[in-house]
């Protein structure tokens, strides 16, 4: 299957089916021969209970302090499972958007978005064991926002490797910890598994800023300044800063010092 195939199922697909849909073949399967034009941002479709619910029927984000309820649990839950739903979303838009990009580059792309795939479908899995459905709670479309700002692979990797996913590196350990410390360990163990998934999306993006990097700026002021308006740097971290994570990501220390010392 071709590339542009593959994505523009997922992208364009208003059901589960085709947003999970996998490569045949795995992505090494994947043929990049007929890449397409370069397609512009727009939200992808969602129907029935993965439509994004209105403004006013949203719920809050539970405080940590919460956590230790289970239905504080499951909304939390549901919104990481949207966050991924959103992020493969938005990557099948990628490789739709930068047909020219490098092979490597879209290679590496298609192997993060069958991660996502993946995550969205532990989440779902472990809703289920505690008696809930995706969808069952309302959701919202925060990734998307980041896409008009999106217009080449460095606002690409900036906006979505380096910020969306950077901050999970220490969002996922934080709430681990948090859900271990209220008996449920299941909870934890997956996100061990988004965790460790995360140093490695991180690291592609740390790869590609180095690859783009504006000519005269350090890697953290080529990140600042391509990283989007709706996700200033400072949303690339969280309450906990876990440096050995970056630093095993490939961020060098002036980066990681910059970005701690940064203020939203």
């Amino acid at each position: 299957m071709e590339i542009h195939e593959w994505a523009g199922r997922i992208f364009g697909g208003d059901c589960l089916e085709e947003k999970l849909l996998a490569p045949p073949d795995g992505v090494k399967g994947l043929t990049d021969l007929q890449p397409g034009p370069a397609v512009a941002w727009r939200r992808p479709p969602r129907s029935g209970r993965l439509a994004i619910a209105p403004k006013e029927q949203r719920i809050k984000f539970p405080r940590p302090s919460s956590m230790g309820r289970e239905e504080m649990r499951v909304r939390s839950l549901h919104a990481f499972a949207n966050h991924e739903l959103m992020a493969l979303e938005m990557m099948a838009w990628a490789l739709l958007a930068f047909p020219h990009a490098e092979a490597s580059f879209r290679k590496g792309l298609a192997q993060v978005l069958v991660d996502e795939q993946r995550h969205f479908r532990l989440y779902c899995e472990r809703l289920d064991q505690m008696g809930v459905e995706f969808g069952d709670q309302p959701v919202n479309d925060h990734f998307w926002r980041a896409g008009p700002d999106i217009s080449n692979p460095l606002d690409w990797v900036c906006t979505m490797h380096l910020t969306f996913e950077q901050s999970n590196l220490d969002h996922a350990p934080f709430y681990g910890r948090l859900f271990r410390e209220a008996g449920d360990e299941a909870s934890a163990q997956l996100m061990q598994t988004i965790f460790e998934d995360e140093i490695h999306h991180v690291r592609f993006g740390s790869r590609w800023l180095k690859r783009y990097q504006d000519e005269g700026k350090s890697l953290f002021e080529t990140f600042s300044e391509h990283c989007g308006f709706i996700n200033p740097p400072a949303r690339a971290k969280g309450f906990v800063f876990q440096e050995e994570a970056r630093r095993a990501s490939g961020l060098d220390d002036d980066f990681i010092q910059a970005l701690r010392d940064c203020r939203g």
